[in-house]
């Protein structure tokens, strides 16, 4: 194989395995196209070796010419020829390994993104019904408004009146400094033993739930910290916000306007 050709082969190859590096695959799916690129590679290296070999049988043919008379002038000699038709073939041979791999890829890739995008679309739908069943059960919360357990305004004792809790109670970037916290109460959000906490403004009261965050239980839930918009829901006329916040999981809630 001449050093043209090679890097002819190496240029293809290099463009290839960028693209395949550029796409979102699994990594079974990468080994799968890495596997189909090595057998494309295996059929080009198989073709050029003929081709060589078909070269070399002319060689007889040109030193059997140059004991015949000189040929006429200008005309290619049979080295000549095979030369030509050898650069051909072999430019052809590389057209056609590319447009086997780009087929094959095509077919196998298109697979794969399925797969993913019907796995994506699974954690949205699974996140989306976590949603809807939190919000539920925090509505419900806000709408019975029961008693509060601990009346306070200062975090700190509420702090020291939820022992029962897993975790810390921790203040939210989303509740604004204008809401008054007036105290809390225990209950559960999907199970999970969780703490209420109760602000009001002029306006209206607003409730905060905090618990450990499972994402085995919640599923994916957005995070603030990450820039993520909270899941938004009205349920029962009641506006609910969901997310995770200093790793627990949070949700408020307030009359729908």
């Amino acid at each position: 194989m001449t050093k043209k050709t090679d890097a002819t082969d190496i240029n293809f190859k290099a463009l290839v395995k960028q693209h395949i590096e550029t796409q979102s695959l699994s990594g079974q799916g990468l080994a799968r196209m890495e596997s189909l690129l090595a057998g494309v590679e295996t059929i080009q290296r198989h073709l050029i070796d003929e081709s060589e070999s078909s070269l070399i049988d002319t060689d007889a043919a040109s030193m059997a010419q140059k004991e015949e008379p000189e040929a006429v002038d200008n005309e290619p000699t049979v080295r000549e020829k095979s030369r030509n038709w050898y650069s051909l073939r072999l430019k052809s041979l590389i057209a056609l390994a590319a447009s086997v791999l780009l087929l094959v890829l095509s077919v196998q890739w298109y697979p794969e993104v399925n797969r993913q995008g019907e796995a994506r679309d699974s954690r949205e739908l699974a996140v989306s019904d976590i949603g809807v069943r939190i919000a539920d059960e925090v509505a419900k919360n806000h709408i019975k408004m029961k008693p509060l357990e601990v009346q306070t305004a200062q975090l700190s004792q509420l702090r020291a009146y939820f022992t029962e809790l897993d975790f810390t109670l921790v203040s939210s970037s989303r509740i604004d400094d204008a809401n008054e916290m007036v105290g809390g109460r225990y209950c559960s959000i999907q199970g999970l033993t969780a703490a209420q906490i109760r602000f009001v403004d002029r306006q209206q009261s607003v409730t905060l739930y905090q618990v450990q965050y499972d994402k085995r239980l919640y599923g994916e839930i957005p995070t603030i910290e990450s820039g993520e918009p909270p899941i938004e829901l009205v349920v029962r006329g009641v506006a609910v916000a969901i997310w995770v916040e200093k790793g627990l999981l949070m949700a408020s809630a307030r009359a729908a306007h």
